[in-house]
C-alpha cells in the first residue's frame, strides 16, 4: 500500500513540475503581449500629448495589462529619485528587479536600451526608440508563442510520462 501511495506521488509530482513548465511558457506570452501593449500605451501618450514621464508613467501603468504595469508603476515610485540617478538607470532597476516580467535577456535588453534613450531625448527620437522596442518584442512575441504552441504538451506528457514510468519501476 505504502509503495502504491508513494508511486501516486511520484507521478502527481512529476506531472505538476510538467505542467509548471507549460504554465511558464504561458505566463511569458502574457508578459510579452502586456509589454508590447503598455509601450503602445506609452507611444501614445508621447505622439498625441507629449506627456511629462511622472504623468507618462503614471497613466501607462494604469491602462497596461499585467504584469508590465508592475514595471510602469515600478518606475514611478521611483521618479523622485530623477537628479541623483538618470531616468535610464531607474528604468533598467526596474526591469531587472520586476519579479513578474519572465523575460529572456534578449528582451530584458531590449527594454534596458529603450529606458537609454525614453526621458532623455525629443519626442521624434523616443518614438523611434519605442517603435524599434515594439517590434522587437513583437517578434519576441511571435517566437514565444510559436514555443508555446510547440511545447506546452510536450512539458506536460514529459512529466506525466516520466512520473509513470518512475512509479512503474518503483512498482
Amino acid at each position: 500500500m505504502l509503495k502504491l501511495v508513494g508511486a501516486l506521488l511520484l507521478t502527481a509530482g512529476a506531472s505538476a513540475l510538467g505542467l509548471c513548465a507549460a504554465g511558464q511558457l504561458r505566463d511569458r506570452v502574457k508578459t510579452l503581449r502586456s509589454l508590447v501593449g503598455g509601450l503602445e500605451v506609452l507611444g501614445r501618450e508621447l505622439s498625441f500629448r507629449r506627456t511629462a514621464m511622472p504623468e507618462l508613467m503614471e497613466r501607462t501603468a494604469r491602462q497596461a495589462g499585467a504584469p508590465a504595469r508592475y514595471l510602469f508603476a515600478r518606475c514611478r515610485d521611483h521618479l523622485e529619485e530623477l537628479g541623483e540617478r538618470t531616468f535610464g538607470q531607474i528604468w533598467t532597476q526596474a526591469v531587472e528587479e520586476e519579479p513578474e516580467l519572465l523575460l529572456a535577456e534578449p528582451e530584458r535588453a531590449i527594454l534596458r536600451e529603450l529606458g537609454q534613450v525614453l526621458g532623455r531625448y525629443d519626442a521624434d527620437d523616443q518614438l523611434a526608440a519605442l517603435e524599434r522596442a515594439e517590434r522587437e518584442l513583437t517578434a519576441c512575441l511571435a517566437r514565444a508563442e510559436e514555443d508555446r504552441r510547440r511545447l506546452s504538451r510536450v512539458y506536460a506528457a514529459l512529466g506525466v510520462g516520466s512520473g509513470a514510468m518512475l512509479a512503474i519501476l518503483l512498482l
